[in-house]
Parts: structure tokens; C-alpha cells; sequence
């Protein structure tokens, strides 16, 4: 089974591609969080760091200086992990005391609002804070003080406070992955189970899958199944039907032939004429049941989409000529009613031909002699095509079986195979027609009508 066609796969994108981005946004969202908070309480301890150096601002004969012993410095310095510089400025920022090597002040210097920003200073990013302050011995001159130190130990707390949201998400994202795959997976097995359940089954089995156990989501599944198994069921059982009845129709008229044969060789000297009839009719019943048995199996064995463009009225009318003269031997008036505008239908003229005639010649045979026969065809849409008789009728219990192959009504005397009305249907279903039994209106008889689907539907 190809990937892109795997259940397992687009689920498995569906739900961990999200997630994926979703921790890919999340680890973003948690680094920018560690470094406010890193920033934020580093920022506090630098500005308090400025006030620290501030508070120690002398001035004496040389000028300002800073009193910062080695143990103020080294705690400023974070134990020697950071190099912690110090500038005193003027308001005009001339330097008073300090490292040279600090930048000046970018921004307006005379202001009570403290102000950071990064710098590089001897090729180290720093982060420098800075703030005016009146100095002790005399809180009239106003000096700007800048403090500065590396950030070893601000990146080390980001990383330490990154890593402390990341890895326990990292570890929930596996056991995410892992729970979405078992998931999946555990979610599908019930699909592996009927495919193996299937597949163990023999070609005859077809009782129905059990479907008690079955998850909701797979019960449509199941149920359509089941469906397919009854039909091809029925099919099978209809096919078996079909194999002994003809089998049984085979039969008859073979052993007829055999009597006839045997009783030709006991009057060999005798006159031939009845046995050669016998033996012609029962030839010409053979005939007739191969011929009906290979217009089924052409009919049920269709494949392709007929696309002749087929006018009712014309073949009607065909179908209607050729039985003129059976009709006349039996005194029996057929008519043709054709429609008033042209009956377009899509489909084989062949089969639809062999459809029509068939249910004409049952009508004209099942009629008793003097009786009529009726063949109308209406326009529609959609295209119908009516043959009523004035015959004895079909009962009502008996209208369904008389298209299952080699079924004839009880009490009939007209030979037959008892295939006309199962053609009919077959060639009518591969052709997607409606056949319906009626009774006539006004008289006695049947009523057949067969309705077809539009030109227009059947090419759209």
C-alpha cells in the first residue's frame, strides 16, 4: 500500500504535524519568556549595581573617585564570571572618573529615568545601565553614572531557565508522539482484524461479519459488507437455480430426441414423417433455449456503456411488422400506437430489440385466438413503451416470479423456455429501464410497461 494512500500516515500528519509546530512555537515562546525574566531581574540588579557606585562617589583634591573595595567588586563582578565596568560622567558627559573604555551615552543624559542598552566592549557584548545621581558631599552637582558588565551570567540563567520549560516538554512532546501512534494504531486495528477476517474466509462463506463489538465509526463498513454478501448470496443462489433449471430444460427436450431416434431405428422400414417432425420441433426447442441462455448471458455480463441513439417508434414499429403474420394466424389484431414527436433513447439497438420482441411475441402467444394486442410508445420524458394484452393476466402473487429464469405460470398450455420475461428484465437493467406489471384499465389481460431514462440524463 502506497504512503499517500495510508490511513496510518494521514493521520499520523493530520495530528503530529500540528504538534510539531506547536512545540517549534511553544520552545520560541518559552526562550523569549526566560530571557524577559533574565533580563528583567538582571536589569534590577544592574541599576542597583549603578546605585551601589553612586553611593560612593568622593571627590577630593583630585577630583571624583569611587570607593569600591575588592569584595564590593567581586560581588558586582558575579564571583569573576562577568567583567563589571564603571563610568562617571557630567552632565556635559565629560568623564569624570572611571573606565575609558565605555561608550558615551547615546540619548539625552539629563533626565531622572534610568536607561539600558547592549554594547560591545572589548569585543564583549555588555549590557549598560545608567543614572543621574546628586553626589553625597553635595547634592546641588548632579553627575551621570554608567555601570556595565558582561553577560555570562544572564545567558547562563536564559539557558537554565530555556531548559527548564523545553526538556520536560520535550519529554511530554515524545510521549505525545508516542500516544498519538499507539493511538492511531490502536484505533485502526479493528480495520486489520476485519481485513484478516475476510481474508481467512473461504470464497463460499458468506454469513454476515458480526458487528456487536464494532466501533460506530466502522459499523457503516461492516454494514455495507453484509450488504454485498446477501447480494452476491441471492446471485449465487439464483445462479444455481439457473444451472439446474436449464440443466432440467436441457434435459427434456435431449431425451425427446434420444426416444424419437430410438423409436426411428424400430420402424426403420416404416413411414419417418411424425419422428422427423418430433425430432424438428424438439430441435427447434434446443435451439431456442440456447439462444435465450446466450442473450442472458450477454445481457447480465455487460460491461460497457451502450451508446446507440435508438428511436422507440421505429423499432417498435420493426418489432411490430415481424410479428404481423403470428398475430394473423391466430386471429389476433396488433396494434401500434407511436408517439406524436420522436422517442430518443441511448442504448443497444440489438438488445432492445431482442427486449421488445420478446415481450410482443409472449403477448401475442399468451392471448387467446381473436383477441388484441397493444404496443404504444409515449415521448415522455421519460420514453415509455406499453404492450398490453387481452390474454388471461398474470395474478398478483405470481407477478414477481415470472422474471426468475424457466419460471412459467402454472396452468399455461404455451410452449415455451421460460426465458421471454427474464431477458426482458435483464436487458431492461442493463439498461437502467423500469418494467412493471399492470392491470389493464378497462379489460382483462396485462399491461407491461417499461420506462426508460431520459436522453438528456443518461448523456449529462
Amino acid at each position: 500500500m502506497s504512503i499517500k494512500n495510508s490511513i496510518t500516515s494521514k493521520l499520523l500528519t493530520v495530528l503530529l504535524v500540528p504538534l510539531c509546530i506547536m512545540f517549534v512555537l511553544t520552545g520560541f515562546v518559552a526562550y523569549n519568556l526566560a530571557a524577559w525574566f533574565a533580563n528583567d531581574s538582571y536589569d534590577k540588579e544592574l541599576l542597583n549595581a549603578a546605585h551601589a557606585v553612586a553611593a560612593r562617589l568622593t571627590e577630593d583634591q583630585k577630583g571624583i573617585v569611587a570607593d569600591l573595595p575588592d569584595a564590593v567588586q567581586a560581588v558586582l563582578r558575579h564571583k569573576d564570571r562577568d567583567d563589571f565596568f564603571y563610568q562617571v560622567l557630567s552632565l556635559e558627559k565629560v568623564r569624570l572618573a572611571g573606565d575609558a573604555i565605555l561608550p558615551m551615552p547615546i540619548k539625552e543624559v539629563n533626565t531622572d529615568i534610568p536607561a539600558f542598552r547592549n554594547a560591545v566592549v572589548n569585543g564583549q557584548n555588555v549590557r549598560i545601565a545608567r543614572i543621574r545621581m546628586p553626589l553625597r558631599q553635595d547634592s546641588k552637582r548632579l553627575v551621570v553614572v554608567q555601570v556595565a558588565r558582561t553577560l555570562n551570567s544572564r545567558n547562563e540563567l536564559i539557558h537554565k531557565i530555556f531548559l527548564s520549560i523545553v526538556v520536560p516538554q520535550i519529554i511530554l512532546g515524545l510521549l505525545s508522539v508516542a500516544a498519538v501512534s499507539y493511538g492511531v494504531k490502536d484505533g485502526l486495528r479493528p480495520l486489520i482484524e476485519l481485513s484478516k477476517e475476510i481474508q481467512q474466509r473461504s470464497q463460499s462463506d458468506l454469513t454476515p461479519i458480526e458487528n456487536e463489538n464494532t466501533p460506530k465509526e466502522i459499523v457503516p463498513i461492516v454494514e455495507s459488507i453484509n450488504s454485498l454478501f446477501g447480494r452476491i448470496d441471492n446471485h449465487m443462489e439464483e445462479q444455481k437455480r439457473f444451472v439446474a433449471n436449464a440443466a432440467h430444460q436441457l434435459r427434456t427436450p435431449v431425451a425427446g430426441l434420444r426416444a424419437y431416434i430410438e423409436y426411428g431405428r424400430r420402424i426403420a422400414n416404416g413411414n419417418f414423417s411424425e419422428v422427423l417432425n418430433q425430432i424438428d420441433a424438439g430441435t427447434d426447442r434446443i435451439a431456442e433455449l440456447v439462444g435465450g441462455l446466450l442473450i442472458l448471458a450477454r445481457a447480465s455480463e455487460r460491461r460497457a456503456q451502450p451508446h446507440d441513439l435508438v428511436e422507440l417508434n421505429d423499432l417498435s414499429s420493426e418489432v411490430t411488422a415481424d410479428l404481423i403474420r403470428q398475430a394473423a394466424n391466430k386471429k389476433i389484431d396488433l396494434f401500434f400506437h407511436p408517439s406524436s414527436t420522436r422517442s430518443i433513447v441511448l442504448g443497444d439497438k440489438s438488445e432492445l430489440r431482442e427486449m421488445l420482441s420478446n415481450l410482443v411475441n409472449n403477448a401475442v402467444s399468451y392471448t387467446p385466438d381473436g383477441g388484441i394486442v397493444n404496443v404504444t410508445v409515449k415521448a415522455g420524458p421519460p420514453p415509455v413503451v406499453i404492450v398490453q394484452d387481452t390474454g388471461p393476466g398474470i395474478p398478483v402473487q405470481e407477478r414477481k416470479r415470472v422474471f426468475e429464469r424457466f419460471y412459467r405460470v402454472l396452468g399455461t398450455k404455451v410452449n415455451g423456455t421460460g426465458l421471454g420475461l427474464a431477458i426482458v428484465q435483464e436487458i431492461a437493467n442493463s439498461h437502467k429501464a423500469k418494467v412493471e406489471l399492470l392491470d389493464p384499465s378497462e379489460t382483462k389481460g396485462t399491461l407491461v410497461r417499461i420506462t426508460f431514462p431520459s436522453f438528456e440524463a443518461q448523456v449529462s
